[in-house]
Formats: structure tokens, C-alpha cells, sequence
């Protein structure tokens, strides 16, 4: 103890310090209440706050991935049912321009065969009319080589 009591002595301990013990306790006790308290309330809600949003951010950037995959799957959907309404009014267009080419080859074919057929008739009035007259023409030149 007498080694203890050195220690204190060289240290310049005197009896002062039982008082300052309790000022400091008191102290301690008044930070902890005004200061200390407030400061680890704030610590563990930006901790919390913290946490949260890293899990907060986890869930939107989930969110975000399920949004892109439903919008190329509308975008997908959206280009076929495109394509597709393309290529049947296409097709139906293309019909509608074959039926009416088909159409017209018919009314012009049938107005070919008309025509060729009042042709031949015409042609086989008039090589009759011709054949007719080149009996009595030859007949004329018979006579007037006899003659």
C-alpha cells in the first residue's frame, strides 16, 4: 500500500480528488443523458437508414430488370403483331392486284379471240368474194389469151 501511496504522491494526488471523481462522474452521466444518447440514436438510424436503402436498392434494381423484361416482351409482341398486319395487307393487296390482272388478261383475251375470230370470218367472206371473182377473171384472161 505504501508503494500505491508513493505512486499517488508523485503523481500529486491530494484530497482534492474524491471531489473530482464525482464531478467527473456527474459529468459523464450528464453527457451521456444530453449528448451521448442523442448521438448513438443517430448513429443506429443512419445505420438503419443505410441498410435500407442498400436493401431498398436491391428491390428496385429487381424491379427495374422485371420492367425491362415485360417491356421487350410488349416490344417483341408488338413488332410481330406489326409484321404480321404488314404482311396480310400485303398479301391482300397483292391479291386484289393478281385478281385484277387475271381479270384484265381474261377481258383482253376474250376481246383477242373476238377480234380474230371477226378477222377469220371477214377473211373467209372476202376469200370467197375474191375466189368468186378470180373465176370469172380467169375466165376473162382465157378468153382474151384465145382471142
Amino acid at each position: 500500500m505504501e508503494t500505491v501511496q508513493a505512486i499517488f504522491t508523485q503523481l500529486g494526488v491530494d484530497s482534492s480528488l474524491a471531489p473530482q471523481f464525482v464531478i467527473v462522474c456527474i459529468v459523464f452521466i450528464l453527457a451521456q443523458f444530453l449528448f451521448l444518447g442523442r448521438l448513438q440514436e443517430v448513429l443506429e438510424t443512419r445505420e438503419e437508414k443505410t441498410v435500407k436503402l442498400e436493401s431498398s436498392a436491391d428491390e428496385t434494381i429487381e424491379k427495374v430488370s422485371r420492367m425491362k423484361a415485360e417491356y421487350k416482351a410488349k416490344i417483341d409482341e408488338t413488332q410481330r403483331k406489326t409484321l404480321k398486319e404488314s404482311t396480310d395487307k400485303k398479301q391482300k393487296i397483292t391479291q386484289k392486284f393478281t385478281d385484277q390482272y387475271k381479270q384484265a388478261e381474261k377481258e383482253v383475251s376474250a376481246h383477242v379471240d373476238s377480234s380474230r375470230n371477226t378477222f377469220s370470218n371477214e377473211v373467209a367472206g372476202n376469200r370467197e368474194k375474191y375466189m368468186a371473182e378470180a373465176d370469172t377473171l380467169a375466165q376473162s384472161l382465157v378468153n382474151k389469151i384465145l382471142q
